[in-house]
């Protein structure tokens, strides 16, 4: 038995402040979330032709997409980042759970880095996909 869970109960919550209300971006159809680390080298001749290295900067980088529906109060968020003078907007990116009720996930500043919206199409919806890259610190919510 796997203590997976469902893809479909995953959410991504926009706020414009960090201690405000935290709105859902409506009709998600994909979002994942990539953590890297940098590696920093310290070889040196002592290390016998190994190599060696110690942990450098982390980044996150979070891409999705939704169907795009102009009255959704996440997209407002969303296309207020992208055009303001900062792009930020701060995010709670969730397995499980709600902001206030049980959230499971992680949360922290993204600027935001690309907005490709799909505005014709005679087989398919409107739909936007986007890219988000953290500001500072990505936050495990438990």
């Amino acid at each position: 038995m796997t203590n997976a869970e469902s893809g479909m109960s995953g959410s991504l919550w926009l706020c414009a402040t960090v201690d405000g209300t935290y709105v859902e971006l409506g009709e998600m159809l994909d979002l994942k979330m990539k953590v890297d680390g940098k590696d920093i080298d310290t070889s040196n001749n002592g290390d016998g032709g190994w190599g060696s290295s110690i942990a450098g900067a982390k980044s996150c980088e979070l891409s999705g997409g939704n169907n795009l529906i102009m009255a959704d109060g996440g997209y407002a968020l969303l296309k207020a980042a992208l055009f303001s003078a900062s792009m930020e907007i701060y995010c709670k990116i969730l397995q499980s759970g709600t902001p206030t009720v049980s959230p499971v996930g992680w949360s922290g500043l993204f600027r935001v880095s690309s907005n490709d919206f799909q505005l014709v199409n005679p087989s398919s919806q409107q739909k936007l996909d986007f890219r988000l890259k953290n500001v500072g610190a990505v936050s495990e919510i438990t």
